[in-house]
């Protein structure tokens, strides 16, 4: 097999690879780690490259140079840092990595100035990827049965890879030869198109999982929209039956005469209007709370673990936090905001009656003056 095409077939996997990622990375508004796995392919190909301008100068296939092996650690290096950024398994692989790159810098440094021989040049080679390929499959693999597709993937890609090329570092040492060699070389194109399809699945898997959270979230605020505070109530109510007790509280805020605001300022102003006043009740929720916008100017907050007083008491706070006037004059207008709160416990457990209470009780306060906040019966 010419040397030739050992070399460029690699080459061209990570440049194809690259240009997908690439596309990904700038469809999905180029997040940090789509740009790591990109920068992951280019350094693997410019390793290639440079194995390729090494055995056209010494006018023979060197495999693998320490070039293109340090190249490696640096693909490596930023796989670990997109997988970092995409916040899964960071304890694992960051310790498994630096492990596998110390290693192998020590094992590259002694195979350039003791081993000679081109075949236990290749095999040690293929063992050092091995050992890369057998921690990678640990640093990714599955903590649980319910982890995503693509993490089961990975594990069982990068440790089949392992045990392949534990396999050909002891063929190549058995039956030393030029094409067993090469062929040996072309085996780490399967390992990267394989790798090249996990990352490209994990970056569909997350665009799908972004669409999805986009169909949940209203544009304007950014917290969560009407169909995605009722899939996430139920999911909260569910695991609070199954914990066998505890109480919650529902609430609903209702900015005061917003048609107003609109109409005298325009919509520009009210928008800005509906934007502070998430950030203000966003501000009054703690770990674990749903907060939405239900519509309008009528937003929503579920809170676990929270008796209805109480929940009383943190809309209170917000109440006077809208009455401070705002610092910069070209804001938003000061407003005011009119709340329902309804306290669900073993009696009430149901979402929608418990929003229908909470309805009850804001138009009471609607009735009694606006800005205040009143508990359902």
């Amino acid at each position: 097999m010419p040397a030739a095409a050992v070399i460029v077939v690699p080459l061209l996997v990570c440049a194809l690879f690259a240009g997908a990622v690439y596309e990904q990375w700038r469809r999905m508004g180029r997040p940090d780690h789509a740009g790591s796995w990109l920068c992951a392919f280019v350094v693997s190909g410019g390793g290639w490259l440079v194995t390729a301008i090494e055995s056209a100068l010494a006018t023979r296939f060197v495999f693998p140079g320490t070039a293109l092996v340090l190249c490696w650690f640096a693909a490596a290096l930023l796989g670990a840092r997109g997988l970092r950024q995409r916040a899964q398994r960071t304890d694992r692989g960051g310790v498994l990595l630096a492990i596998w790159v110390g290693t192998t810098i020590g094992v590259s440094v002694l195979q350039d100035l003791g081993l000679d021989d081109l075949s236990e040049r290749s095999a040690m080679g293929l063992v050092i990827i091995a050992g890369g390929a057998l921690l990678a499959a640990i640093a990714v693999g599955p903590r649980h049965r319910r982890a995503p597709p693509s993490l089961w993937l990975g594990a069982v890609i990068n440790g089949a890879f392992g045990a392949l090329c534990l396999l050909f570092a002891f063929v190549i040492l058995r039956v030393p030869s030029a094409a067993t060699m090469s062929f040996s070389s072309l085996t780490l194109v399967p390992l990267m198109v394989l790798c090249g399809l996990t990352i490209l699945a994990c970056l569909n898997e997350d665009r799908a999982q972004a669409l999805e959270r986009l169909a949940r979230t209203d544009a304007l605020t950014g917290v969560w929209n009407r169909r995605g505070f009722e899939e996430g109530a139920h999911h909260l109510l569910d695991r609070l039956r199954a914990s066998g007790g505890g109480v919650a509280a529902v609430a609903i805020a209702d900015i005061d005469g917003f048609k107003g605001i609109n109409d005298k300022h325009g919509h520009a102003v009210g928008d800005a209007t509906l934007a502070r006043f998430a950030e203000t009740l966003r501000g009054a929720t703690e770990p674990g709370d749903l907060l939405a916008r239900l519509g309008g100017e009528e937003f929503a907050i579920l809170a676990i673990g929270v008796d209805g007083p109480s929940l009383r008491q943190r809309m209170d706070r917000v109440r006077g936090l809208l009455a401070v006037p705002s610092i910069d004059p070209s804001g938003p207008p000061a407003i005011t905001a009119s709340f329902g709160v309804a306290m669900m416990d073993a009696d009430h457990r149901s979402l929608r009656e418990a929003l229908e209470r909470a309805d009850r009780a804001l138009y009471r306060a609607k009735s009694e003056g606006r800005n205040r906040v009143n508990l359902a019966d």
